[in-house]
């Protein structure tokens, strides 16, 4: 097998696996991220001075 054909088997290889792995890690992060800063947004909202009744 001749070097370029070897790198383009990687090259296959790494969208088919790597490339799905790494964007579902992304959008999870991103889902995080978007819940967290619902979170604290709604926080603000309903206790706009800080206090919290259930601490």
């Amino acid at each position: 097998m001749n070097a370029l054909q070897h790198a383009f088997d990687l090259a296959v290889r790494g969208l088919l696996t790597e490339l799905p792995a790494q964007l579902v890690t992304a959008l999870m992060a991103t889902a995080a991220t978007a819940c967290i800063r619902a979170r604290k947004k709604s926080r603000a909202t309903t206790h706009p001075e800080g206090k919290r009744d259930d601490l």
